[in-house]
């Protein structure tokens, strides 16, 4: 029973060290003004679909990225909270590209709350910089 909990822990370490070693791309942009910044594995981007302005028709519609938005936060309102939606390179992967989704956020501290939803659907929350004193 006690090489069992043993071997339990160093599977669980490892396991964590892997997840930790796994390459991440921030994303920091400006949006309105508002700053933000998003941490994406580089396994999603390079999961989602390649897409550019003369590439034809987008991988992902609008509305889907909408409807990816609502199933991640599971909020069945979230279309008449939507204020703002834009359409972004991923920085230094210029062929990859993401949605962002500004959403008023009644009930939390802050008054946004922001999405980035990759071409593939994924969905990874921003964090939002506070504001500064003057």
């Amino acid at each position: 029973m006690k090489y069992f909990c043993y071997l339990f822990m160093a599977i669980i370490a490892f396991s964590t060290n892997a997840y930790a070693s796994q390459p991440k791309i921030e994303i920091f942009e400006q949006f309105d003004a508002l700053r933000m910044v998003a941490f994406i594995s580089k396994k999603d981007i390079n999961n989602s679909p390649q897409w550019g302005p003369v590439s034809g028709a987008l991988p992902l519609t609008i509305g889907g990225a909408m409807q990816a938005v609502k199933d991640f936060t599971k909020n069945p309102d979230i279309y008449s909270s939507i204020k703002e939606i834009e359409l972004r390179p991923v920085p230094k992967h210029e062929k990859y590209w993401h949605y962002l989704i500004k959403i008023a956020n009644d009930d939390m501290k802050t008054k946004y709350s922001i999405y980035v939803v990759l071409m593939s659907g994924k969905v990874i929350p921003a964090l939002i910089e506070p504001a500064g004193y003057k």
